[in-house]
């Protein structure tokens, strides 16, 4: 498929071409977001009538394509490799024609460090932001080089940023929640932001602007969580909520200008004075993000259950509907963040996010609470009695038909490791099937064998005029247990 961007944001397929560069164009875009605007309400107020011209505007197609993206049912682009060195080309073209005075910081990454700054995979992820347009993924690459010039300094400029760059200040606003990641993927299978001002630990506000970079910049080592979009919530809910119009100025800059792109956003809050603050990180983002806005008023209960209706889990949330926190998920989180700086040149492709169909290979109830690995026992239990039948090659080829099966759903088999998930190999998988159903196995003849030890307890603490008017259950539980126990035998056998 070829990729060319819609009014929207989505990719559409036109035929690929390396279309000359508009230099015009290019200059013509102020890489500087604007000031920000006095605290004058009515110039908030007039944000409203701005949003609905712009809806009104979208054609129906348009208006289809955001709800999709805003209600979690739409799907992950389609990217094919010859396209995307067609359009990694493209980008370098853009950077090398955009004005010296654009491009200060871009430059002084790249006499430090080319490798890091063309990196086709680094250059990839701006793409993927802006849906494929060449012209302003270039233009979000330069500008995030000025935003990273400005929070780390310049020596800082051509690399990754590690946890020992950063301030106490700034560990402790990453570790307070403020900005986190959701442990879980929308129904979409999108990774969702939550910004939750509420829980600010800081002593400045560029302590905030870092945490929200650190916890983005790690989500999105994720190739899926670039491909598919992200979804971001601002949860303004509960008496510490925030006021602070320039924080909320400068972390809607720096998330504007990060790799990532929003298919959904939602700003919750119970009090409506702050509702003007909405509008201000709207000021800053571009069209498309606006479009796929939605602000929801209430209680903790009343915005969590909003967010339910948009393909948000409440189990994944870090805050009840009774407004207690739960960081627990977010710890883990930030200690996977430090444990990748040990490991990040082994090669291995680490999954930051599992998807809502992914199978989590380990113990525990989170896990086996986890949608993908219901879907997985679902789906194993649907062959239960033609695996317990069958030779041990047919036995192999059922184990690759499930392996297949969850493939084809979109799910993958992944083991956890210090700084996030691997995805095994499809014999490893075919072994935790035969893991499963022995598994399953052992259960059934545990819960039969407990069935019938309750009966017999019942035979024996009921009347003794009852227990001789009553069939004797305890003699026919233990055959059916004997039974169970001589088809194993005769299967084994079969098997060898």
């Amino acid at each position: 498929m070829n990729f060319a961007t819609t009014t929207t944001g989505r990719v559409s397929s036109d035929a690929c071409t390396v279309k000359p560069i508009n230099v015009t164009d290019l200059a013509s875009v102020s890489l500087s977001l604007p000031d920000l605007p006095p605290d004058d309400r009515r110039n908030d107020a007039e944000m409203d009538p701005f949003f609905i011209e712009e809806l009104n505007k979208l054609s129906m197609k348009e208006r289809d394509e955001v709800l999709q993206d805003v209600h979690g049912v739409s799907d992950v682009m389609n990217e094919n490799p010859v396209t995307i060195q067609a359009k990694v080309v493209q980008m370098q073209q853009a950077l090398d024609q955009l004005p010296l005075k654009q491009k200060a910081a871009y430059l002084q990454a790249l006499q430090q460090n080319e490798h890091y700054v063309h990196n086709p995979k680094f250059l990839l992820m701006f793409l993927r932001a802006d849906a494929f347009n060449v012209e302003a993924s270039a233009l979000r690459f330069v500008s995030f080089f000025e935003h990273k010039l400005q929070l780390f300094g310049r020596d800082k400029l051509a690399r990754d940023i590690l946890f020992c760059d950063l301030t106490e200040g700034d560990i402790a606003c990453l570790e307070s929640g403020y900005a986190q990641m959701l442990s879980g993927r929308d129904r979409a299978g999108r990774a969702v932001l939550c910004l939750l001002p509420m829980l600010r630990k800081y002593k400045s506000t560029e302590n905030r602007l870092r945490a929200i970079y650190m916890v983005i910049m790690f989500a999105l080592r994720d190739v899926e969580t670039q491909k598919r979009g992200m979804v971001g919530i601002a949860y303004n809910v509960g008496r510490d909520h925030t006021t602070d119009r320039e924080a909320v100025w400068k972390a809607a800059k720096i998330v504007s200008i990060l790799p990532l792109r929003f298919t959904g956003v939602h700003y919750c809050f119970d009090d409506e004075r702050v509702k003007t603050l909405f509008n201000l990180a709207m000021y800053v983002f571009n069209r498309n993000a606006r479009m796929r806005c939605r602000v929801h008023c209430g209680s903790h209960m009343e915005c969590i259950y909003h967010l339910m209706t948009f393909g948000i889990k409440s189990s994944d949330f870090p805050i009840t509907t009774s407004g207690e926190k739960r960081l627990e998920a977010h710890h883990d989180y930030v200690r996977k963040m430090r444990q990748s700086e040990n490991i990040m040149d082994d090669g291995v492709d680490r999954i930051i996010i599992p998807g809502p169909l992914d199978v989590l290979l380990g113990r525990g109830k989170p896990l086996q609470k986890h949608d993908g690995n219901l879907n997985y026992h679902f789906v194993v239990e649907g062959y239960h009695e033609r695996y317990e039948q069958a030779s041990k090659l047919e036995k192999t080829q059922i184990a690759k038909t499930i392996v297949d099966k969850i493939h084809e759903q979109g799910g993958r088999f992944l083991k956890q490791d210090d700084a996030g998930w691997v995805e095994i190999d499809d014999e490893a998988a075919r072994t935790k099937i035969s893991h499963t159903f022995r598994n399953h196995r052992i259960a059934a003849r545990t819960a039969l064998k407990k069935a019938a030890s309750t009966q017999e307890k019942e035979v024996e603490t009921a009347p003794v005029d009852l227990r001789r008017r009553s069939p004797d259950l305890v003699s026919f539980q233990s055959g059916n247990c004997n039974s169970l126990e001589l088809g194993d035998q005769k299967r084994r056998k079969v098997s060898g």
